[in-house]
């Protein structure tokens, strides 16, 4: 029974990872299209921005969810608004410029590559194993990158 929990969360995991993928996939050629000569990357984040706050913010109140903001603690609150800063505001301005003047071909598999960033960060700041298969996984990783060039 144990397993079958197992294989049923993986396989909710995966599909959920797939479908994420798929999404990710699309907006570049969006926000590439988006980003014309008169937006720069950081008028582009904040455009970006303002929808997704505003359909977050009606979704948190029509889930009954809001009040439940409540009960988060400080920390757990600051290091998701933190996670937030990094990605979602100077991550998504450094991939603004980047997408602005390259191809999206390109610019998108190098950003990709930030699971790297993470595996490291993960190792050396959370305790997590290296195992030979994320050395396998990091090291495929570098080499599709390299035949893009």
């Amino acid at each position: 029974r144990i397993l079958a929990n197992i294989a049923i969360t993986s396989i909710k995991s995966f599909f959920f990872a797939i479908l994420t993928s798929l999404i990710w996939g699309v907006a570049p050629a969006l926000e590439k299209a988006g980003l014309n000569s008169r937006i720069d990357p950081f008028l582009g984040v904040v455009i970006r921005t303002i929808p997704i706050a505003v359909i977050a913010f009606a979704a948190a109140i029509f889930l009954g969810r809001l009040s439940s903001i409540s009960t988060v603690d400080t920390k757990s609150a600051a290091f998701i608004a933190a996670g937030g800063i990094v990605a979602s505001l100077i991550g998504q301005i450094v991939f603004y410029t980047a997408l602005k003047d390259g191809e999206v071909s390109l610019v998108v598999p190098v950003a990709a590559t930030y699971p790297l960033v993470a595996l490291l960060i993960s190792i050396v700041f959370l305790g997590e194993v290296f195992t030979w298969q994320k050395f396998a996984g990091a090291g495929l990783v570098v080499a599709g990158v390299m035949f893009l060039r």
